[in-house]
């Protein structure tokens, strides 16, 4: 048995990465673009387990994560591995003699068993692992910033061996991986609990003020102080649901970008240590040196471009009249540029648009915004109505009601949920996560129509299938 603490090797592992195989940098990519794009945790472990074992010949690899008590692990991931082994370790504890991984969460360091069936550390379990062939275990804790254990990763061999240099730059490159992918979710289910917790909250306060209404009918002074009371909570609610989704959107793609730049620099780094060592360098290193900076750079500007996108959603939650100027126009003009994009997208998706708009009403009004939210809620019906649906329609009709214009958006297609429908204005509400909708495009359409056009915006299921957002506009915006 070797009991040992790797060597600090984040950056070497980085720099490792960068420097191996093609496969191997691809790879890292692709890991990075699942992370990024919120890709199940299973799905992403499992890919960076094939991933290294197609590294190394005979080599079987997994990950266990440590539950919220710190004690017991269960399978994260391990697609070459033993379903029943893999089964055997759930809910097992970890310890100072718990075979290789649960020693290793427990000693916070890795565990090098070079052979299973001798080591005094596998003595309890020898009969678990014995039926497999396997004959060594190497086990690495997997840490949240270098405090927490979040789980291990485990190689695996038939055979009697030590690692080596190779594999322990694999060990690195595997921990650092499944270290940002696990965060990255454990962030994601921490954001859900937040968001479950306030609307319990809301829930609660609701429920309280009902009551004290039933009970004091007298005490009028007092319930209204309770209704501000929960219209202060709700707001409140409502800003730190935006401020951690917020956080939440852009930390994926900055978080990506340090962790380029990291490696980059250690590469570059690397290239200028054998370069004065050897007084020069060949021509294969500078070419992948170029190799890793361009696939860098590529990687770099996906992420920061994405980060702008984001950035620029983010600002038009907050609506503003400057830059966008008041004045007379035809409500058929408007639809139609607004469609332009959205024609195109759903002549893809096999579906048409039709418009319906008389070309005499006006309105004096702020055509630009008033385009804005309805291309979003246009762009919202490509990207929902018609998955795999043929014929879809898309119908934009108007007509006059008094002092105000009703345009309605109405679609033959799969409709919404009536669990959703209370929910489709929110911010960060979306039903296709992970797919690059960051849920503000509603919440944007609504908040241009009720704090600058003066209106309402609202969402219905249509008879039959599809659904139905209705703009009720004063045919004179509010200046």
């Amino acid at each position: 048995m070797i009991v040992r603490a790797l060597p600090a090797r984040s950056a070497a592992a980085s720099s490792a990465l960068l420097r191996g195989s093609p496969e191997l940098r691809n790879g890292q990519a692709q890991l990075l673009e699942m992370v990024a794009t919120g890709a199940p945790l299973r799905a992403t472990l499992d890919a960076l387990m094939l991933l290294i074992e197609a590294q190394s010949d005979g080599l079987f690899c997994s990950v266990l994560l440590l539950d919220e008590d710190g004690e017991h692990i269960h399978p994260g991931a391990g697609p070459n591995m033993p379903a029943d082994y893999m089964a055997a370790l759930d809910g097992l504890p970890i310890g100072p003699m718990a075979g290789s991984c649960g020693t290793a969460m427990y000693r916070r360091e890795t565990v090098v068993v070079t052979d299973v069936l001798s080591d005094p550390l596998w003595a309890p379990y020898t009969a678990v692992i014995e039926p497999y062939g396997f004959r060594a275990c190497w086990s690495t804790p997997i840490f949240l910033r270098d405090e927490e254990v979040l789980g291990s990763f485990a190689m695996y061999y038939k055979e009697v061996r030590s690692p080596g240099p190779f594999e322990l730059d694999l060990i690195a490159v595997a921990t650092n991986l499944a270290g940002i992918a696990i965060e990255r979710t454990r962030r994601a289910d921490q954001l859900d609990r937040y968001h479950h917790h306030l609307e319990q909250l809301v829930v609660q306060r609701t429920a309280e003020l009902t009551a004290a209404k039933d009970k004091a009918e007298a005490g009028v002074a007092a319930l209204r102080a309770a209704q501000e009371e929960l219209v202060r909570s709700q707001k409140l609610a409502a800003l730190g649901a935006l401020v951690a989704g917020v956080a939440h959107e852009l930390n994926t793609p900055i978080g990506n970008s340090i962790v380029t730049v990291s490696a980059l620099g250690d590469q570059g780094r690397a290239l200028a240590e054998r370069y004065a060592a050897a007084g020069g360098i060949r021509r294969s290193e500078l070419e992948d040196f170029l190799s890793s900076t361009e696939e860098a750079a590529d990687l770099l500007l996906r992420n920061l471009t994405r980060a702008a996108r984001l950035i620029d959603t983010f600002k038009q939650v907050a609506v503003e009249r400057a830059g966008s100027p008041r004045r007379r126009v035809s409500l058929l003009t408007v639809v139609q540029e607004a469609a332009v994009a959205v024609r195109a997208a759903l002549e893809r998706r096999g579906a048409r648009l039709a418009i319906d708009v008389a070309p005499e009403i006006e309105l004096e009004s702020y055509p630009d915004r008033l385009g804005h939210a309805i291309s979003n809620v246009l762009d919202n019906t490509v990207q929902h109505a018609f998955p795999g649906k043929p014929d879809g329609v898309v119908t934009v009709s108007a007509g006059v009601r008094g002092d105000a214009v009703e345009l309605a958006v109405a679609d033959n297609g799969v409709g919404i949920a009536p669990e959703h429908l209370g929910r489709v204005f929110d911010p960060f509400f979306t039903t296709r996560l992970g797919s690059g909708n960051c849920g503000l495009g509603l919440n944007v359409a609504h908040n241009i129509t009720t704090a600058l056009l003066g209106g309402t915006l609202s969402a219905a299921p249509t008879p039959g299938g599809g659904a139905r957002f209705v703009f009720l506009l004063p045919l004179t915006a509010p200046e």
